[in-house]
């Protein structure tokens, strides 16, 4: 393809969607999943796209979407006079045996009613799901919940919480009662073990995070847990809202694996024995369950793993979940979950498009929507079209801290970045890609956001090749060889190499137009797909010249606390736009490199912003850090806010039509899959 020769590329791009689409149902076939004629490829997209518009709009989705009383602190059975509570016949028999005390002893004595978003359902069933979906139906419960608009948080495990001494005391309150799944009281001591023994042990947390570093814990009682910070900490609600069971730990089932109360020297070698290379990786391994052998770690959550192979994953219900329906029944309603371990995103939508699972979410892509649609009446299922939570699907990263002094230069001249914008081509993307139900725009908050400004997302995304070029030009890139691409301003062939790995989002499909887009105005850029742990270690290191993500944390819940995109206070996998920079305020000037006067105006603001305890200055400094971004291009959007297909069989009921799918939202938290229940019968 010559360069500048755009159309021929367009239309091999829209052939290789459709060859994709094509393939998904031949996958099908070819595996027995499918029954029935492959459809004709305008048969499947034709009438059906106009119908799916996922526009967020100003506001977001409308809260009359959910039950209101989930944008409120959850009732007690006290206060509803709930007295009679009823369990699962799942535990009849060690009921009877003596094994598991009746419901009424593992629930706590005022236990939290949560209104099921459809009906009251029944008790039992066996739900399958693909291993991808463990987080969004084996949802986490933290101490603190967020709101289903993500606008704020709720008591869940604790009752309630007090800032004192102007935000440096932290006080949360506990439910008394409330038990791990083994049958242990939930207390302040499993906070307390956490802080001490796990944040602040160097050994497994070599660097705290920042407001966390001197922090002290206090057990005031059995109930009530005081943290204390060197400054004002108001995101703690935040991280306790969201990343919830990371800062738990079942004291009485860890201490056996912790050298504070076990032998060193003994731990070591029983690590070695099971095949760890320390009593750290050991230890994790036991928390997090990562191995086949290796679990049976207690749980706040409604399910219990129970059983672990190479291929399934196998819940059962916990016996001691702390939440009743409005009739007294124990949740969650479903009795036992099978995970199916898939690696193949296009087997997974070809077993979701024939009603193989009742849920499936997280391997769904925007580009199967028609196909999903097609085979609803016939394959038992509906596609729900949920919002997904990302500013954008994907975020550009140009190295703005590389070590060649000659990139680095180029990378953080602003015409440089603003030309790779304006080269791009959304609104083709937006149709190609995403039927028209995306929309174009920069890494910026969603908009139902109190820090959303329209012009943030709008800066400098219009199609504009020509300004590009221009841009370049001045710059002094330009093609001196006359082979039809570029090269640096000292003359030298202008090597770029864009790393990536592909993971939830349509990231290879974008690049490849991008890819396109770029070769039209003379930017040879070369693409390379490269593995998750590989990227991390590149971009930890500054070894990147280029990479891209999704843009996630762009909602109220995890933008103030972790504004990865727009800050330079984190380095991991996600990123690789200014690592030194970063790294120099990770470890307090220590390591990397103290960033340019713009660069620390951003982190000043943000400094400020996670330190005031007045909301409104809050929204003022991120909305500064947000415009510097769009004014600045320190990373490039693309396309945003864009519908994702949510894939729930007919036998499972009380999934909500609408809601945020992504991380902010942990998938499906704010919406209570354990209200969720199973008709009688088996799917089609």
């Amino acid at each position: 393809m010559k360069v500048g020769d755009k159309k021929s590329s367009a239309v091999a791009f829209i052939l290789r969607i459709f060859w994709s689409g094509l393939c998904l149902m031949i996958v099908a076939r070819g595996c027995g999943f499918w029954v029935g004629e492959i459809p004709k490829f305008e048969d499947v997209a034709g009438d059906q796209i106009e119908v799916l518009s996922a526009d967020l709009g100003d506001e977001g989705i409308p809260r009359s979407t959910w039950p209101d009383s989930w944008s409120k602190p959850p009732k007690t059975a006290s206060e509803l006079g709930i007295k009679q509570f009823r369990g699962s016949p799942f535990f009849s028999d060690l009921e009877s045996s003596g094994e598991l005390p009746p419901v009424t002893d593992r629930l706590p004595a005022d236990p939290i009613v949560i209104e099921p978003a459809g009906s009251i359902g029944r008790h039992g069933g066996r739900a399958r799901i693909f291993q991808k979906d463990v987080n969004g139906m084996v949802s986490l419960d933290p101490p603190l919940v967020m709101t289903p608009a993500l606008d704020g948080f709720l008591p869940n495990l604790a009752k309630g919480w007090q800032f004192d001494d102007g935000g440096k005391t932290f006080t949360l309150f506990l439910r008394k009662g409330v038990r791990w799944s083994d049958g242990h009281p939930h207390t302040a001591d499993d906070y307390i073990f956490w802080h001490t023994y796990v944040l602040m042990n160097e050994e497994l947390t070599a660097i705290p995070p920042q407001e966390w570093r001197d922090s002290t814990v206090e057990k005031m009682d059995d109930y009530t847990v005081r943290f204390r910070f060197q400054a004002p900490f108001p995101f703690i609600i935040n991280l306790l809202g969201h990343h919830g069971d990371s800062y738990i730990a079942a004291t009485h089932y860890l201490k056996p694996y912790h050298p504070a109360f076990t032998d060193r020297e003994k731990l070591i070698q029983e690590a070695e024995a099971e095949g760890y290379l320390n009593w750290m990786t050991y230890f994790n391994a036991v928390r997090w369950e990562r191995s086949t052998e290796i679990f049976g770690y207690p749980t706040m959550r409604a399910y219990v793993l129970t059983k672990k192979t190479p291929t399934m994953l196998f819940y059962e219900r916990n016996p001691y979940y702390f939440k009743i329906d409005p009739d007294g029944n124990q949740l969650p309603y479903i009795d036992q979950i099978d995970a199916e371990i898939v690696d193949n995103d296009e087997v997974m939508s070809a077993k979701a498009s024939t009603g193989q699972v009742d849920f499936a979410g997280n391997a769904m892509k925007t580009t199967t929507i028609p196909l999903f649609k097609s085979y609803e009446k016939r394959n038992g299922y509906k596609t729900y079209i949920w919002h997904r939570l990302h500013g954008v699907d994907v975020v550009i990263q140009p190295n703005l801290t590389h070590e060649d002094p000659e990139l680095r230069k180029l990378f953080q001249e602003y015409k440089f970045r603003k030309a790779l914008s304006v080269a791009i081509n959304r609104n083709e993307m937006n149709s190609i890609i995403y039927f028209d139900l995306g929309t174009p725009r920069q890494a910026t908050m969603i908009p139902s956001s109190k820090f959303y400004e329209k012009s943030f997302a709008n800066a400098a995304i219009e199609y504009d090749p020509d300004e590009a070029r221009r841009l370049l030009d001045e710059i002094g890139v330009v093609d001196k060889d006359g082979d039809g691409f570029r090269e640096r301003p000292n003359g030298a062939p202008l090597d770029i190499t864009f790393e990536w790995t592909p993971m939830e989002t349509p990231k290879e499909m974008t690049m490849e137009l991008v890819s396109d887009y770029w070769q039209s105005v003379g930017l040879d850029i070369r693409f390379k797909q490269i593995d998750g742990n590989i990227q991390g270690r590149r971009a930890r290191g500054n070894l990147m010249d280029m990479t891209l993500w999704h843009a996630d944390r762009t909602t109220d819940v995890l933008f103030p606390p972790q504004p990865y995109w727009f800050v330079p206070m984190h380095s991991n996998w996600e990123e690789c736009h200014w690592a030194l920079w970063s790294n120099w305020y990770r470890t307090n000037g220590e390591e990397g490199e103290k960033p340019p006067e713009k660069i620390m105006e951003i982190l000043n603001w943000w400094i400020e912003m996670r330190t005031t305890m007045d909301q409104q200055k809050r929204i003022e400094l991120g909305k500064n850090i947000l415009r510097s971004t769009a004014e600045n291009l320190w990373t490039i959007g693309t396309i945003g806010l864009a519908p994702h297909p949510v894939i729930v069989n007919n036998r499972l009921k009380n999934v909500v039509a609408k809601g945020y799918w992504g991380w902010d939202s942990r998938w499906t938290l704010p919406y209570h899959p354990w209200t969720w229940y199973l008709e009688e019968g088996e799917s089609k």
